[in-house]
């Protein structure tokens, strides 16, 4: 079995998919990692270790592959020995972004060859293993425009992602948490969402909320996502003829605390929360803000971590802390609708 896994930055995507592959390994055989992030630096660094971290006692085998998935895999797995062995595996690789930009840019990676190099190795881990779950990034909607290099990397991650999605037997988009299929070839209506795992991401964020004494269980939250310019807010007027608006553009963190008990609704929360942040404010103090009144409220926020990653450290930051808080509203909210070209569609 192979599926595919992409969403945007901090949306939860490696909980699903470590969730995943964890559960179709059942106990028999082994249980691969094939790590993809090359540790430049400190910030690389702590994201390593949080990874680890997220998938410390389940039991992987964490193999360090940068480039050259094939030969990789002749040398781990060589043999009669090591092919049984690989036979009985289930494998998570994480991530398809950083895998195909080593091989672009490192000076063993396959350069011009990185799709048919990349491909080949992926071939050869899903017909010679049990299972195979590949995480990559969904990096390629943004308004800032790219340089030739970058231009160059989307055209051939895009390139590998669809090779890779007519490989899969599943492809889900993780949406905050959510998880969301968009191919299953064994009798299942592409956007139909995975039921276990979204009760499995719940249970986890009343494990997490356990440890502060909050109440984890279901808010009178709705959340509207969705890219810019995509009719939220008249979509959700359609829903709530008459509602008090907030304006996370407009209005100051310290205005939201004092008028909390008023608002119906926030418009351009995603702006809010880098005020929040800009501030120098926990994103886990706004999360508790909003989640302990008592009266309904509605979110609206763009979706925001789906561009390449920001070269500024507060971009990367406030991208990555926005995804996680998202996630984290999403497992405890009522309801959850995504909307696209003024189309709403309910995820929860």
């Amino acid at each position: 079995m192979m599926e595919v896994v992409t969403g945007g930055s901090g949306s939860g995507k490696s909980a699903y998919a470590e969730q995943k592959i964890c559960g179709l390994q059942q106990g028999t055989g082994r249980l691969y990692y094939i790590a993809t992030m090359y540790p430049y630096g400190s910030e690389t660094e702590r994201k390593i270790e949080r990874h680890r971290w997220m998938r410390g006692g389940k039991g992987f085998r964490t193999l360090e592959w940068y480039t050259g998935l094939s030969e990789c895999i002749e040398k781990e797995f060589s043999g009669q020995e090591g092919a049984e062995r690989l036979s009985e595996s289930s494998i998570l690789l994480e991530c398809m972004s950083n895998l195909v930009a080593n091989e672009l840019y490192m000076e063993q990676g396959a350069g011009k060859d990185t799709v048919r190099s990349v491909i080949e190795g992926i071939r050869r881990l899903k017909e010679q293993s049990r299972n195979l779950v590949i995480v990559t990034n969904e990096v390629f909607s943004e308004s800032v425009p790219d340089s030739v290099e970058m231009k160059n990397y989307k055209k051939v991650l895009g390139e590998i992602n669809r090779n890779l999605a007519g490989m899969a037997d599943q492809v889900t988009e993780v949406v905050y948490g959510i998880p969301w299929i968009w191919k299953k070839d064994a009798g299942c209506i592409p956007g139909r969402l995975v039921e276990s795992a979204v009760d499995h991401h719940k249970e986890n964020t009343m494990k997490n909320y356990e440890k502060t004494g909050k109440d984890p269980e279901r808010k009178n939250v709705h959340l509207i996502i969705g890219g810019a310019f995509q009719g939220k807010l008249q979509y959700a007027e359609t829903l709530y003829s008459k509602i008090c608006w907030y304006d996370g553009a407009e209005c100051q963190p310290e205005q939201l605390e004092k008028e909390l008990t008023e608002i119906d609704g926030i418009v351009h929360f995603e702006q809010l929360v880098r005020r929040w942040m800009e501030d120098g404010r926990e994103t886990e103090e706004l999360t508790g803000l909003l989640m302990n009144r008592r009266k309904g409220l509605v979110l609206i926020s763009d979706e925001i971590g789906y561009g390449l990653v920001p070269v500024d450290a507060f971009e990367r930051k406030y991208r990555e802390a926005h995804g996680r808080l998202m996630t984290d509203l999403a497992a405890q909210a009522q309801r959850v609708d995504r909307v696209v070209c003024g189309i709403g569609t309910r995820l929860r």
